[in-house]
């Protein structure tokens, strides 16, 4: 060939790679900061997401597993969750989800899962609710995971490919412990933990996965827990602010069901504490030495508080849900009505 059109090639070959490549330059250039550079990327990147240019380096990164780095692709999870099925009617969508009341002979899928609080709390869980009679429980926890790092464990996603299609009646469902730290924006910027703009994407992506355990036919109830209340030396920070937003994002999706386990886990003045006396009166460790994870007695407090708590919305009276002194809070511990955005003393 002609050097002159040799040429020709090898430029034009540089700019389709360079337009199918757009996203990831511009990541690059955000990272650096460039100025002119930058605008030019930005510009580049604008082209091929209006014409979807991009879509085919991006399914070739989805088919090699590398489409799990900084965003959490919860809209995109929800257009496909919408096309799969059919839309719940406007009506339907503003009440809390009618279920059948499970029996022995027809016992209800009861999913729980969250982080690696979730464990002993699950462990317990499951072992009380299938002892019920009238559950069949499936436990599902991954440590040191949240929504705060999809790169590292996407739950979104988990809960949608793995978790819905198995078709359980209640999730039980806990995060937070792990999600105190910097996230990476939707621009590729670093969000400072707590700060204003981390605020509002963590609050975005608690709306959007809550959106996604939404059932099309309005037979599925998620109890949402929030986090418990974190003891000195913890290091964990910020459980109260995360409870505010999952209470509050709660408050107008009729099938996620917030539990408040603050007062569960604290004195009367709602500050942490490690021991306290169930419905027997004897006071027993409720955490682990960590001031973070619970102990078995924790986990089974907690346990027959959530089954209290569902057992208000379906009846339960066909199985053994009467709960032993020795295993549960006492009556006068209730959920606070309002969660406030901050607790003083809080860790």
């Amino acid at each position: 060939m002609p050097a002159g059109l040799i040429i020709v090639v090898i430029v034009s070959a540089l700019c389709v790679a360079g337009l199918f490549d757009a996203d990831s330059t511009l990541r690059k250039s955000n990272a650096k900061g460039d100025g002119w550079r930058n605008e030019i990327a930005k510009t580049v990147a604008s082209v091929t997401d209006t014409l979807h240019i991009n879509f085919f380096r991006n399914s070739i990164d989805s088919a090699l597993g590398k489409n799990q780095g900084t965003k959490i692709d919860v809209e995109e999870l929800l257009r496909r969750q919408a096309e799969a099925e059919i839309a719940a009617s406007a009506e339907a969508a503003k009440k809390v989800p009618e279920l059948p009341a499970p029996t022995p002979a027809t016992p209800m899928k009861i999913w729980v899962g969250g982080d690696s609080i979730t464990q002993t709390f699950g462990i317990s869980f499951q072992r009380i609710t299938q002892s019920t009679g009238i559950f069949t429980p499936t436990l599902d926890y991954h440590v040191s995971t949240g929504l705060s790092r999809p790169d590292y464990y996407n739950w979104p996603e988990h809960l949608v490919k793995d978790v819905l299609p198995a078709n359980p009646s209640i999730l039980v469902i806990m995060f937070g412990a792990n999600d105190g730290q910097n996230m990476i924006g939707a621009n590729g910027k670093v969000l400072e933990r707590t700060s204003e703009p981390w605020m509002t994407e963590y609050r975005r992506r608690v709306a959007a996965t809550m959106d996604l355990l939404k059932s099309p036919d309005n037979q599925r109830i998620t109890i949402w827990c929030g986090p418990p209340p974190m003891g000195p030396g913890s290091k964990t920070r910020g459980m109260d602010q995360m409870s505010y937003i999952y209470w509050s994002e709660a408050q107008s999706r009729p099938w996620i069901q917030y539990f408040d386990t603050w007062p569960f886990f604290s004195d009367s003045n709602f500050v942490f504490s490690a021991s306290l006396p169930n419905a027997d009166g004897v006071v027993r460790g409720v955490r682990q030495k960590d001031n973070i994870h619970f102990s078995i007695v924790g986990g089974d407090r907690l346990s027959w508080a959530v089954i209290d708590r569902i057992g208000k919305l379906v009846d339960l009276s066909a199985g053994k849900v009467t709960p032993p002194a020795g295993q549960a809070p006492p009556a006068s511990l209730v959920e606070r009505t309002e969660i406030p955005p901050s607790m003083p003393g809080a860790e």
